[in-house]
């Protein structure tokens, strides 16, 4: 059995972090068993510890930072933590499930990967503010809203940009779009390399599902990003949701 540690959130929130979701979705993909032990802010370095995961990194100070997700597979004993490298590991150790990293594709979902993360990273800016809402202990909002500050340098409640500062960050999130758009066009099927869905899908759909959960299906944020692009990407976590289980 593996088991994943994800974020927990207020009843009936299951997976909603982005890279939680995309280790559930690989997991999923594979049909792998596995049980999600849900751990709150607070708690995430004490217990990813005691799991016997790997830290993710560490801080300048040279102290361990232990993340989520992590996993620990009971029958190898393996612990690995960081979504990507939790992908690797379940290819390489279970070569006959369908791959998240489908062979020839590895350069390709790498680069993907890169390019993603480092110009989506502002799209936190929009998200961080509404996180709170789906927070159920006081602890755990202490914690989050202790930790973004220092972060980002002001309160929570100030992160999201306002204005002029607003309408550019939708630009360049409708340009990345555009540009992601671009690429899906050329594929011979739904997803990023054809009609099986890899990866650099789940990685793009963790991002939609935590826009969706956090700000309500019912927010003018949410039906600005859904419908960009013709509903590219409301359709892609359709697309996905066969592999979109949180029930384990």
């Amino acid at each position: 059995m593996i088991t994943l540690y994800d974020l927990a959130a207020k009843d009936p929130i299951k997976c909603w972090s982005p890279n939680p979701w995309k280790v559930r979705y690989v997991l999923n993909l594979k049909k792998l068993p596995y049980r999600t032990v849900y751990v709150d802010f607070e708690d995430i370095d004490r217990v990813v510890r005691e799991a016997g995961a790997p830290p993710s990194r560490h801080n300048a100070d040279g102290k361990p930072m232990y993340t989520i997700p992590s996993i620990v597979d009971d029958a190898t004993g393996a612990a690995v933590t960081d979504s990507y490298k939790i992908a690797e590991y379940l290819d390489k150790q279970y070569p006959d499930t369908p791959k998240a990293f489908p062979v020839g594709t590895e350069a390709l979902q790498a680069a993907y990967y890169r390019y993603y993360n480092d110009n989506n990273m502002q799209f936190g800016l929009l998200l961080v503010p509404s996180i709170p809402n789906i927070l159920s202990k006081e602890a755990s909002l202490e914690f989050y809203h202790r930790t973004r500050a220092a972060m980002f340098g002001k309160p929570v409640d100030q992160i999201r940009p306002v204005g002029e500062e607003l309408e550019k960050l939708w630009e360049k999130l409708y340009a990345l779009y555009d540009t992601l758009e671009g690429w899906y066009a050329k594929s011979s099927g739904s997803f990023l390399v054809g009609d099986t869905p890899s990866f650099g899908d789940f990685a793009l759909a963790g991002n939609l599902q935590i826009a969706k959960i956090v700000w309500g299906e019912d927010s003018e944020d949410w039906k600005k990003f859904s419908t960009m692009n013709n509903g590219r990407w409301a359709k892609l976590l359709k697309d996905l949701e066969k592999y979109a289980s949180v029930e384990n």
